[in-house]
């Protein structure tokens, strides 16, 4: 079957227009327009935004500390993990729901008592593409992204993150922003201060 393309001829100007150069003049007075506006960039590193809570930044592990969702009360009495340990309870799902599952590295073993321990979790961030989706399979609310971006690193093994690691981040992100509301900013005069007011048209 044939698609039929229309085209559409470019309007003609005219001739005041051509003189006059109207259409350059409108677009110069936006460019001036603008041009004395205040701008919304900021001169990182020396200064920085803090992102919303929302935001993927670098994950990490919240650790058992009697927060923990329901899910967690049910599989707590299969595990061997201590207050203030990580509360993953190496079901996997994060590293089955992630596009790329190599990046997990996650070992479990079985103690004397015959409960579930997590003896390693390390994630390679150079494989990760922070789409979120292994934070949303986490059934106990374990694994959760931070507002931490700065991740550069000068060799390949400072990319990989373990699992002492993501708890301490944790328990760092939940201090200082764990009784936030789950909005992209905090506040309206935030976003009002950072992008000014949205005129909708």
């Amino acid at each position: 079957m044939a698609v039929k393309v229309k085209y559409v001829e470019r309007p003609q100007l005219t001739n005041r227009e051509r003189i006059l150069f109207i259409d350059f003049i409108k677009g110069m007075g936006i460019t001036i327009k603008n041009f004395f506006r205040k701008t919304i960039t900021t001169a990182y590193p020396f200064e920085k935004l803090t992102p919303p809570i929302r935001f993927r930044g670098t994950h990490a592990h919240r650790v058992k500390d009697g927060k923990e969702p329901p899910s967690f009360k049910v599989l707590e009495r299969f595990m061997d993990i201590q207050e203030g340990e990580s509360r993953c309870v190496g079901c996997y799902m994060c590293q089955q729901a992630c596009p790329v599952p190599e990046l997990f590295n996650i070992q479990t073993t079985q103690t004397e008592d015959g409960k579930k321990k997590v003896i390693r979790f390390d994630m390679n961030l150079l494989n990760c593409m922070y789409c979120g989706l292994c934070t949303e399979a986490c059934p106990v609310d374990c694994l959760i992204m931070t507002d931490i971006y700065e991740t550069a690193s000068y060799h390949r093994a400072g990319t990989v993150i373990h699992m002492e690691d993501m708890t301490k981040r944790a328990v760092d992100f939940d201090t200082r922003r764990g009784n936030e509301p789950d909005r992209i900013w905090i506040d309206d005069e935030q976003r009002s201060k950072l992008w000014g007011q949205i005129k909708w048209s």
